[in-house]
């Protein structure tokens, strides 16, 4: 994305230092989170789609160097469902009600290429949950061209030069909720680029009208739509109408961090996820780490004090960087005692890691090596 990167700041839920806690690691059973669905930059948010997380260097230039603003309505982020056991999962017609929903999964697959900012257009009205009730709102919004207030608002609009633009068919169109969100801006000189989930009707006259309410001067490419049973497996679909849109294949480069005990110096190759973001914007930092069960050396930040993708993994290897967040724990594994836990992968140390076999309690540096630019 060209010329700027929002920085991800650790965001302490939870400063709670867990004093009395005899473990550093253990099972839990979660906690719950809201989300409001603001503008979401690729660093800022905990996405949807925990694998809609990469960044990289493009290959070469492509519309993926501009930047890019990816706005959808989905039905899911637009009503409330008061009982969401109750949802017939495998009906065509509920299912899509249930979060993160339809345009939103694939929203979060065009963010996985492309790099850009999510922004969820939320009426102020919620429509029901029910599937009749809500169309019957939908088609009566159409007949009168309605124009539904939004709750969001995309306050830097003129900084984007490329808006994906998704919606669902409803009555053979976009819903009216599309048509309020282009009108509250400028699309003069930009890029649109439409993708829909629909049923049997497809496209319908949705791109058409869009075109139509757009200024002469903006520019629509060529759409997709998907068929609303085949969301779920759609994603290599997107990546082939991407790169026809000429969207380059992310490149990602490493991020190191060097770890320092002593006199010793390890190497970490860090993931790509929120927790290790969070941690990179507190380095360099010394931290007072405990060696525990004769496998791990830990520091309590306190439970849930940053920010996790919940990309939970059982069991580990030697020399993975993993966090544990109802303790808020930073664990640097360096023994394999057979053990399991549930945490958040961070990285692996590339060699070296038995240094912590001998030092006992130690003040342990972290400190960025390189990151992706």
């Amino acid at each position: 994305m060209k010329g700027k990167r929002k920085k991800l700041t650790a965001l302490f839920l939870c400063l709670v230092l867990i004093a009395a806690l005899t473990a550093c690691t253990g099972k839990d059973e979660g906690a719950a989170y809201a989300e409001e669905p603001a503008v979401q930059s690729e660093a800022d948010a905990e996405s949807s789609d925990p694998e809609a997380l990469k960044t990289g260097n493009r290959q070469e230039p492509s519309l993926s160097d501009t930047n890019i603003l990816i706005a959808y309505f989905t039905w899911a982020e637009n009503t409330h469902v008061e009982n969401p056991e109750a949802v017939d999962v495998d009906s065509t017609t509920s299912a899509s009600v249930l979060l993160p929903g339809n345009t939103a999964k694939m929203a979060n697959w065009i963010r996985e290429r492309v790099d850009g900012d999510l922004f969820s257009i939320v009426v102020e009205e919620p429509y029901s949950d029910d599937y009749d009730e809500c169309l019957d709102r939908a088609a009566d919004e159409k007949a009168e061209n309605a124009r539904p207030g939004l709750m969001y608002h995309v306050e830097n609009m003129q900084e984007y030069d490329v808006i994906f633009l998704g919606y669902p068919n409803w009555w053979y169109t976009a819903p009216m909720a599309i048509f309020s969100f282009i009108e509250e801006y400028d699309f003069s000189g930009k890029t649109i680029i439409p993708f829909c989930a629909h049923g049997t009707g497809g496209l319908a006259g949705s791109v058409k009208d869009i075109t139509d309410a757009l200024p002469d001067s903006a520019e629509v490419l060529e759409p997709i739509g998907v068929y609303r049973p085949d969301v779920d497996s759609a994603q290599p679909v997107i990546n082939e109408w991407l790169d026809r849109l000429g969207f380059a294949e992310t490149e990602t480069a490493d991020i190191k961090i060097k770890i320092t005990v002593g006199d010793t110096e390890l190497t970490a190759v860090m993931d790509d996820n929120a927790t290790t973001q969070a941690l990179i914007e507190q380095m360099p930092m010394t931290l007072p780490m405990m060696d525990l069960y004769g496998r791990e050396m830990c520091y309590r930040y306190g439970a849930y004090a940053l920010p996790t993708d919940n990309l939970w993994s059982d069991g580990y290897e030697v020399g993975d960087l993993a966090y544990w967040a109802p303790g808020g724990s930073l664990v640097i594994l360096y023994k394999q005692n057979g053990e399991q836990f549930e945490r958040q992968h961070l990285g692996h140390i590339e060699s070296g890691v038995e240094v912590f076999e001998n030092t006992g309690d130690v003040d342990v540096t972290f400190e960025l090596l390189e990151s992706v630019q």
